[in-house]
């Protein structure tokens, strides 16, 4: 019996929804406006200043300058009483009532109260900041409210992390290759613009009541539980197995050690003499399986509790993509091991070893062996033969290989995609693309086109991979105007007029460039600086990466640049730099 009803109701909802997305909005004489369905006769009366489409069976309707949603039958099922509703997620609205904001489903019930200062919009993980007081503050041209305290919340509406912290902020600056963090994500100081969208998963979130300071920050888990006190350590790095990295610094030290998340006890493993922005070094790295890294007059490995497991190395390095150490030994040769300290002998005693660049990519390895390099798989097995001077990571499942002084490129199952005839190429960074960059003699860059297997007649002197079926390109003898819109372009918006009248645009040259698209046509010859080219093509993909008009290709220079150009007032604006 309880299916029977469940069955029904379902049935009368769908129903409902779609009589409701049948329903049309209608204006009378007066301007008033209501919904009539597929014949015209009005049901639901014109009383309305405003109203949007039924969507799932409600609409948005606005009267006496107040919003509330109501349902097919035009019943009230959120008052109309709020200053505005915005869609919010799949299944929720954003309620603004006045300056508070609040989430509504579309049912009609409150899931937050709008009594919160600040709603972001969910990211791609269902999470989103909320904030309970403060001030609307401009920075930059952006808004964000001062002195606020934040929490989070899922895509439901459900609290994670009550708002009480003045200082939220996320694991998402990658510390990839700097030292001396080297690998893992530090916290971010974030104003929390009101446009802005959360970055991570918020699995570890960093806090304090410095809304200001990521130093001394304490680590919240995904529940919101705080598993760190703030106070304890200067930087802390996303927890990994159970530990958090930290660093405690001073004018001329700099402290290095693990936090144990389950204990709660700390254990210092190294201290440089130097402040750390002057460590030149790897200090010590993650546990990303039950051992870690510390740098000291040797490397050497320790467990969780800090006891040493492996010692004197020379060198290391670390595969994320693989989950595998290699180490440097005294005789020069490298070992591999797992991240649970397993040796892997099929891989060691190499002269030097690469890793795979991502996670995805076939599992190969390059390996130099009595002066050859190949490529081996896990297991030992030669994938690609001992028949290369020189031949980098696997990267993207594209390897890049050197023979008499000439680079080409092979898949990682060893099919030659480059022959092996250039000076220089540049390495993929995407999968499966078609398009690479290879130099020639005259030291110019050249477009190989797998799809047609054909290289492009003209060289350029800088390029850049392929991205979306356009390439950023520097011509030879590219010649940028010394004016106003080109000078603006270099600096960011604020700059003082003086700052940007002092560019000596002789001496700017390399950070302008042209685009290109797959075909080898010029899609934008006028120059472009690197801090806009991602703007400008994502117009010219509006647009369809159609060839421009003299004209249209200016309009678009003045408009990305509107915000930093400064003219003098006594002067006339010369007509290249009028965007009529």
């Amino acid at each position: 019996m309880k299916l029977k009803t469940f069955l029904s109701i379902t049935a009368i909802v769908l129903s409902m929804n779609t009589y409701a997305q049948d329903l049309k909005i209608v204006v009378d004489k007066k301007g008033k406006v209501g919904f009539a369905d597929a014949n015209g006769n009005e049901v639901i009366k014109c009383q309305y200043e405003s109203a949007q489409q039924f969507s799932n069976g409600v609409a948005i309707v606005t009267k006496s300058n107040k919003q509330g949603i109501i349902d097919a039958t035009g019943k009230v099922i959120l008052p109309i009483k709020y200053s505005q509703i915005l869609t919010w997620s799949a299944n929720l609205y954003l309620l603004k009532d006045g300056k508070k904001e609040g989430l509504a489903d579309k049912q009609g019930k409150i899931v937050l109260p709008a009594i919160y200062s600040l709603i972001s919009k969910p990211n791609c993980y269902g999470k989103a900041l909320i904030a309970l007081g403060g001030k609307a503050t401009s920075y930059e041209k952006s808004t964000y409210m001062a002195n606020a305290k934040y929490g989070i919340i899922d895509n439901t509406g459900k609290i994670i992390v009550n708002p009480q912290y003045k200082g939220l902020y996320e694991f998402a600056l990658d510390m990839t290759g700097k030292l001396p963090y080297y690998e893992g994500s530090r916290l971010i100081y974030s104003y929390h613009f009101t446009k802005d969208t959360l970055k991570t998963n918020c699995e570890f979130l960093g806090f304090s009541n410095n809304g200001f300071n990521i130093a001394k920050a304490g680590i919240l888990d995904s529940n919101g539980k705080e598993i760190l006190k703030s106070g304890l350590y200067d930087f802390v790095m996303l927890p990994q197995g159970g530990m958090t990295r930290y660093y405690n610094v001073k004018k001329k030290e700099t402290f290095c050690g693990y936090h144990d998340i389950n204990t709660g006890k700390s254990i210092q493993v190294a201290k440089f003499d130097a402040f750390i922005d002057s460590i030149k070094v790897w200090s010590h790295g993650d546990f990303t399986g039950s051992i870690a890294p510390v740098n000291g007059k040797t490397w050497s490995f320790i467990d969780k509790s800090g006891k040493s497991v492996r010692t004197g190395y020379s060198a290391l390095k670390h595969s994320v993509a693989s989950n595998l150490w290699a180490v440097k030994n005294n005789s020069g040769k490298w070992e591999v091991f797992d991240e649970n300290n397993s040796d892997v002998a099929s891989l060691s005693n190499y002269d030097e070893i690469l890793f795979p660049s991502q996670k995805d990519d076939k599992q190969i390895l390059s390996v130099l062996k009595d002066g050859k390099y190949g490529c081996i798989d896990k297991t030992g097995s030669i994938v690609i033969p001992f028949d290369y001077e020189k031949i980098l990571s696997n990267s993207y499942d594209f390897v890049p290989v050197k023979k008499d002084g000439k680079w080409g490129l092979l898949t990682a199952d060893n099919r030659q995609v480059i022959p092996t005839e250039y000076e220089d190429l540049h390495i993929p960074t995407e999968r499966n693309t078609e398009h690479f960059w290879v130099q020639k003699a005259d030291r110019l860059y050249y477009h190989f086109n797998l799809k047609t297997n054909k290289l492009s007649e003209i060289g350029y002197k800088v390029v850049y991979n392929f991205k979306h079926g356009m390439a950023y390109v520097v011509p030879e003898g590219l010649v940028v105007e010394d004016t106003p819109v080109n000078r603006a372009q270099i600096y960011a918006p604020n700059t003082p007029k003086a700052t940007l009248d002092a560019i000596d645009m002789s001496k700017m040259q390399g950070c302008y460039v042209n685009i290109i698209n797959d075909k080898d046509e010029m899609v934008f010859d006028l120059p472009v600086s690197t801090m806009y080219n991602d703007k400008v093509r994502d117009i010219l993909i509006k647009r369809g990466s159609k060839m421009l008009s003299e004209s249209e290709k200016k309009d678009i220079i003045l408009d990305v640049t509107r915000e930093n150009r400064t003219y003098d007032l006594n002067k006339v604006i010369s007509e290249n730099e009028w965007n009529y």
